[in-house]
């Protein structure tokens, strides 16, 4: 979602790290479309330089470990939804899907995309729009399976292919109108009907939609979840900016160094991992752990050998994608709200690397790329879109390494740890109430992550005031009547028309909050009368002005192979996504 300059979880989709760089020439600040200027005279590597291959891959990991907690909680989270709660094989299929693509997304996007240092992750706006196409096929608490001679129950669904199957076709298709708007232009468009106040409820009602699932994981063993909030907001928040040595060798002359990083910053949610999990493994051996404690470590060998060494990911693999009309409606929703969020983080990216502002086609190619990497993530799994990951972004800001080169190196990463089985598996059997401790941190951060870009509004306006509040509110409210109707066979028939597809999609778009939420603020706030300037219009714009440079803009955005094409077929600069 979004980062802070300083910390890799505080987040929102329009940064202010620019207060890690001295933004004065002479004593005079600077213009905001100069700000680049500034700022890549102070970045150790700007995006077009690069690090030696050892530094590259060093920082890589680093960038690596910042999206890997959040990362790795996307199919704990999806899982209640496929009915595979128990099923750590399964999450550790998804887990190692999930990085694959997530690096073949990176790459596709530096290579033919915006070509800035950014990386593309899971996004969170997803899962409210699976639980809403899911809700039509609750899970059961025991499901019978025959094997051989015996009949034996489980408490996963032997079928959760199919569910999966249906959140892969809708986004699948879902992926291609995104395709559509990077290719033909489109998303101007879109950034002139939706605004501060909009996004606002869009991204706050992601994290508070997401409450009740944070709730079921935490009170499986609140002292352990809230031991896990208390570590990473210490590491994160308190011990930020403390430094710990980190020995190395160099090869000429052959001696150990020693340079002190700021681990805690960076690896907050890894490092507290670490620490619960080893707790958590004590406490079992131990016995104090009740037998039936969620939170014990039990068979974590056992399930780890389960896995194969390696897995690769590929079309299909879950079965023929399908595709219904509520669910792409729902994907749709997530797909947009994916496209607002990630042309705000191009522009902080190419500010914070020492890149001039992204011209259109530049916009363009990164929201058609995203789409392509969308596609992936639908034809080959596990069912949730990718977004550019802005936690990532904020790093920059931190390390004064803005390097694309690095990031490839972090994409590099995620597909080759993606391709072992194992590490997926081990990751996916981390006891719930540990998971319930990320989830009230990530999804809390989330909430305000949306509230942020009230910095842009004007919130002494009572229009202003009226449309987030109630937009908000009824947000919260109906996807709560609409889950408990759908729930019972009596008060179903309340949502229920005969038509099977429009049920669907009427329970899709009822039971998502911020499907809801962002509907209602959207028409409020292009109907009811109000200044652009009221509505955050003018101060959301970000610094778009030309650069004067024209080398160094064709150097960092023009597309190699794209370009290659456009000097034969002149006629192909026609097209919005061609470098101009």
């Amino acid at each position: 979602m979004g980062g802070d300059s300083d910390d890799s979880l505080n987040a929102g989709p329009e940064y202010k790290p620019v207060e890690s760089y001295d933004l004065t020439t002479n004593g005079e600040e600077v213009s905001p479309a100069d700000e680049y200027l500034v700022i890549r005279k102070q970045l150790k590597y700007p995006v077009d330089k690069c690090p030696n291959v050892f530094m590259s891959f060093l920082l890589g990991l680093q960038q690596y470990l910042i999206m890997f907690g959040p990362t790795f909680a996307i199919p704990v989270i999806l899982s209640p939804s496929l009915c595979i709660d128990s099923n750590v094989i399964a999450k550790g299929q998804l887990l190692n899907t999930m990085f694959v693509m997530c690096g073949l997304s990176t790459i596709l996007q530096i290579f033919f995309g915006t070509r800035l240092p950014i990386i593309q992750s899971g996004s969170y706006v997803y899962f409210a729009v699976a639980a809403g196409i899911m809700s039509k096929n609750p899970c059961e608490k025991e499901y019978t399976v025959v094997e051989g001679n015996k009949t034996i129950t489980q408490d996963w669904d032997p079928n959760w292919h199919k569910r999966m199957a249906e959140l892969q076709g809708n986004l699948m298709v879902g992926s291609v109108i995104q395709i559509i708007l990077g290719a033909c232009g489109l998303v101007g468009l879109l950034l002139k009907v939706i605004g501060p106040i909009t996004i606002t409820v869009l991204i706050s009602l992601i994290g508070l939609c997401l409450a009740g699932v944070a709730a079921n994981s935490a009170s499986q063993n609140w002292g352990i979840s809230i031991l896990m909030v208390a570590l990473v907001t210490l590491f994160s928040e308190y011990m930020k900016n403390v430094p710990v040595p980190l020995p190395y060798f160099t090869l000429s002359p052959l001696k150990m160094k020693v340079t002190w990083v700021k681990l805690f910053s960076t690896m907050s949610i890894i490092i507290s991992l670490i620490i619960v999990w080893g707790l958590c493994g004590i406490l079992t051996a131990t016995d104090t752990f009740a037998i039936d404690d969620p939170a014990r470590v039990v068979n974590l060998t056992q399930k780890v050998n389960q896995a194969t060494w390696f897995y690769i990911p590929y079309p299909g693999q879950f079965g023929m994608p399908i595709v219904t009309v509520g669910g792409f409606v729902g994907m749709l929703a997530g797909v947009i709200a994916g496209v607002i969020e990630s042309i705000g983080d191009y522009y902080a990216c190419a500010k914070l690397s020492g890149a001039p502002p992204p011209p259109k086609y530049v916009l363009n190619r990164g929201i058609l790329m995203e789409g392509v990497g969308c596609f992936l993530t639908g034809i080959c799994g596990p069912g949730v879109g990718v977004t550019s990951y802005s936690e990532n972004i904020g790093a920059i800001a931190l390390t004064k390494v803005g390097s694309r080169m690095v990031i490839l190196c972090s994409a590099l990463l995620m597909v080759i740890i993606g391709l072992i089985g194992k590490i997926g598996v081990f990751f996916a059997s981390i006891p719930e109430p540990i998971i319930g401790g990320m989830y009230l941190v990530m999804f809390g951060i989330i909430a305000a992550v949306g509230i942020a870009n009230l910095q842009f509004v004007d919130l002494t306006s009572s229009r202003n005031v009226f449309i987030i509040g109630v937009s908000m509110y009824i947000g919260l409210v109906v996807p709560m009547w609409a889950e408990k109707a759908l729930a019972s066979p009596e008060t179903a028939t309340a949502l229920q028309t005969g038509n099977e597809e429009f049920d669907q999609l009427v329970a899709v778009i009822l039971t998502s909050g911020m499907i809801v939420g962002a509907v209602i603020a959207c028409f409020l706030d292009n109907t009811i009368p109000g200044t652009d300037k009221e509505r955050g219009m003018t101060s959301y714009k970000l610094a778009t002005k030309a650069c004067s440079d024209k080398e160094l803009l064709k150097k960092i955005y023009h597309e190699p192979m794209m370009e290659w094409f456009a000097v034969r077929l002149p006629i192909l600069r026609k097209l919005p996504f061609v470098n101009q």
